[in-house]
């Protein structure tokens, strides 16, 4: 019998385990999230038996889960070739090309593994998530309606058919979805976030609250649900989003934010860079810092310009996602007002895209950017556009600025506006969001 080397450290002995031992022993430190040890023993596992199929899939799951997706498609289409009947593999193959921005093939994916295990559910999740973002709505309503067909009980499905109604405007067949979802797990942070955003999206407030209160007494502590009974009661508004509920917010859904956003005809970062190029040709002469990087999707336009290109953000795992994009010389997690304070003088260029909507006031920033930035220098950023007060905290979790505010706090902290105009942002439950992309430059 094949064997793998097994030790003390990876829970085996001394002695020789067999492979299926060793399989066993790296699949529990996988689920335990113990990555050294199930790495180690993946390896040794196909240096032994380098055609073994599931060793294969597994080892390809945990380099999609450290952010080495290349190799897991690797890894994973290696399985599939020597056990080509098992719907997992094809599951998991179809996320890492879903991340890989692929969700054409990741559609291919999950229609086989739909072929090979025709009651499958997560598949079928999965392939209205990808139908979605090819801008195929009906077909991925029609795919969730035959998910739940054949299971009533996935929570994940209701929620993902609420989401693709709601962004059609079907608000109420969405809250009755989300609603189902929350029947089935009543402690479930995402569909709470999903069920309180769909009732502001109605005015309903009182019901919103009350689940939100809910929360608070069974998690009294949770950044989300203090925000959101902030921005949705008008009591106790806080100056900006905490830094807990904004890190909370972006750790939840780093590894679909681009694809949520491609869903939303998602605008600000491209409007950001135009107006970066409208003031500088991309000589790549600039220090540029990107304030709010999130996973980076200004980095490749604001790479033409870097002499050096630094970016902040409060999430680690949108920081990940912005490392793979190679376009960053260094990325740090940290608020980005502090951030800019602690280097002076560092930059010519502070841009930031579709951050500053969890700013309330602008003037602590705006200072902090004057300070970061050498004379001369231009700070260039995106805010939603308020046509009431100087900036609003509105029910769905993010403020709003006035275009007279922005221009007052800017001047207030030694800039001169030289462009401010208004754009649609993105689509949110079918309707256009309207922002600012302001060009300021440092006197």
């Amino acid at each position: 019998m094949d064997t793998a080397s097994g030790s003390p450290e990876s829970g085996g002995s001394a002695d020789s385990l067999s492979l299926d031992e060793a399989l066993e022993i790296a699949a529990r430190a996988h689920r335990a999230g113990d990555v050294p040890v199930a790495e180690a023993l993946y390896g040794r596992i196909l240096a032994v038996a380098p055609d073994h199929a599931v060793a294969l899939h597994f080892y390809g799951v945990l380099h999609h889960q450290t952010n080495r997706p290349r190799e897991a498609v690797q890894l994973i289409r290696r399985s599939i070739e020597i056990e080509p009947e098992d719907p997992s593999a094809h599951i998991n193959l179809g996320n890492v090309f879903f991340e890989l921005d692929r969700p054409d093939l990741a559609v291919k994916a999950y229609n086989t593994a739909i072929l090979l295990e025709p009651d499958e559910i997560d598949a079928r999740n999965n392939l209205g998530v990808a139908l979605r973002v090819l801008r195929r709505p009906e077909e991925a309503e029609a795919i969730y309606r035959e998910a739940i067909e054949l299971d009533p009980q996935h929570r994940d499905v209701w929620n993902n058919l609420g989401r693709l109604l709601g962004s059609q405007g079907r608000i109420q067949e969405a809250i009755a979805c989300h609603a189902r979802a929350l029947e089935l797990e009543p402690a479930d942070a995402g569909t709470r976030r999903f069920l309180v955003a769909a009732y502001a999206a109605t005015r309903e407030h009182d019901r919103a609250l009350a689940i939100l209160r809910d929360w608070l007494r069974e998690e009294p502590d949770n950044p989300s649900a203090q925000h959101l009974v902030a921005a949705i009661s008008g009591e106790n508004v806080p100056a900006r989003a905490s830094d807990r509920y904004v890190t909370a917010l972006f750790d939840g859904f780093a590894s679909s934010f681009d694809h949520k956003l491609a869903r939303l005809d998602y605008r600000a970062p491209t409007l950001v860079a135009a107006a970066v190029d409208a003031v500088h040709a991309p000589r790549g002469d600039l220090a540029v810092l990107d304030a709010g990087c999130g996973t980076g999707l200004c980095g490749p336009a604001l790479r033409a310009h870097a002499r050096e290109l630094d970016g902040v953000d409060l999430s680690e795992r949108m920081l990940d996602k912005a490392r793979q994009r190679g376009c960053y010389d260094r990325l740090e997690a940290g608020e980005l007002t502090q951030y800019l304070r602690d280097r002076p003088g560092a930059y010519d260029v502070v841009v930031s895209a579709d951050t500053l909507c969890y700013f309330g006031p602008l003037e602590a920033f705006g200072e902090a950017a004057a300070g970061a930035l050498r004379p001369g220098g231009h700070l260039v950023f995106s805010v939603e556009e308020s046509d009431g007060p100087d900036f609003v905290l509105h029910p769905h979790g993010r403020y709003s600025h006035a275009r007279a505010y922005v221009e007052r706090a800017l001047t207030e902290a030694g800039f001169r506006i030289e462009s401010i105009g208004s754009e649609g942002l993105r689509m949110e439950r079918g309707e256009a969001v309207q922002g600012l992309i302001v060009t300021a430059r440092k006197l």
